[in-house]
């Protein structure tokens, strides 16, 4: 459902004004300083109102056309890659977790696929480069506002024919460039500049601390993840800060692991939830020459490309300047 779809229904289901809707989003949009959509703000908008606005697929859809909240969704598409399987330790059960990724494409685009627990068993059957057809599956928003998969109950997965799937570029392999050739949408850079700022207002989202998901507060005051209900929900960092490399900048976006290295701090006190800490730890970071891998994303509210980060690396400027030095003489 489109962003103009979804403020019209609202309008329809709620006592809202459309301006007040439009109002509504773009506080959401400001809240979150970017890191969400507008389709993903108008969602939350949505959500906080109870309007409810899960899409049916219809037919075999391409991935571009994949949005979160979508019910029965029928794809088929190529393996571009296949993650370990991490496991965790569940509160109330004796028996661990267990959580894996697949990342399918098209000619379209690419989608995360999340399998938990026995689901894990599908990868086992299935390598890279297959072509797999899914139909019953639902879509969600990552915590980076992507639109990513999950397999209900009703699930189907099966192999198909490659006839009509061309081969797909693995968006997780880096290409090294500079911050001004960095230009297209999906796919995953490596670069190195300064750090010149860190934005530190609302660093924190809450997460279930069973999945890891995003949860929001509902009306009522609880916390309720999709997947397992009601949860006492933890802290988890969300941090974005500009580099630049000469040539231009762009806006960096360090989730969980890569904003504690960004900001030099630990797990427990992430899990603390201080903003001053946070407003401590970014003072020092300004001025740090870096290298940054990670994958690009449209910023709709910024209206320009920004990098997700996977990993960050803070650069000794003297055996850099050593090794170009060497590149140059050669």
């Amino acid at each position: 459902m489109e962003v103009e779809d979804v403020i019209a229904k609202i309008v329809e289901e709620t006592e809202l004004e459309e301006d007040e809707v439009r109002e509504n989003v773009e506080e959401k949009m400001d809240e979150f300083e970017g890191l969400v959509s507008e389709e993903g703000a108008v969602h939350l908008v949505a959500k906080e109102h109870g309007v409810q606005i899960a899409e049916q697929g219809d037919g075999e859809l391409k991935i571009e056309n994949i949005v979160p909240e979508m019910r029965k969704v029928h794809i088929k598409a190529r393996v571009v890659d296949i993650s370990d399987i991490n496991t965790f330790e569940r509160d109330d059960d004796e028996e661990d977790g267990k959580v894996q990724n697949l990342v399918l494409g098209d000619e379209t685009g690419t989608i995360r696929v999340t399998l938990w627990d026995d689901q894990t068993e599908i990868a086992e059957k299935i390598d890279e480069d297959d072509v797999i057809e899914i139909s019953g599956a639902y879509s969600v928003e990552d915590n980076q506002g992507n639109a990513e998969l999950r397999l209900g109950d009703e699930v189907q997965v099966k192999m198909a024919d490659d006839d009509d799937i061309p081969e797909v570029k693995n968006p997780n392999e880096a290409q090294e460039a500079s911050i001004i050739d960095v230009s297209e949408e999906g796919a995953t850079y490596r670069v190195k500049g300064m750090v010149l700022n860190v934005y530190t207002s609302n660093p924190y989202y809450t997460t279930c601390p069973e999945c890891d998901d995003s949860v929001k507060e509902d009306d009522d005051g609880n916390y309720v993840c999709e997947e397992h209900g009601e949860v006492e929900p933890e802290y988890a960092l969300a941090i974005s800060a500009v580099i630049d490399d000469g040539t231009d900048s762009i806006r960096g976006v360090f989730f969980r692991d890569q904003a504690r290295d960004l900001l030099d701090m630990d797990e427990d006190e992430e899990l603390e939830g201080d903003v001053e800490t946070v407003e401590e730890a970014a003072e020092g970071v300004a001025g740090k020459e870096v290298e940054l891998e990670g994958r690009t994303r449209y910023n709709d509210y910024f209206g320009r490309i920004e990098l997700i980060a996977n990993s960050y690396t803070v650069l000794d400027t003297e055996k850099e300047l050593e090794h170009l030095l060497e590149i140059m003489e050669a």
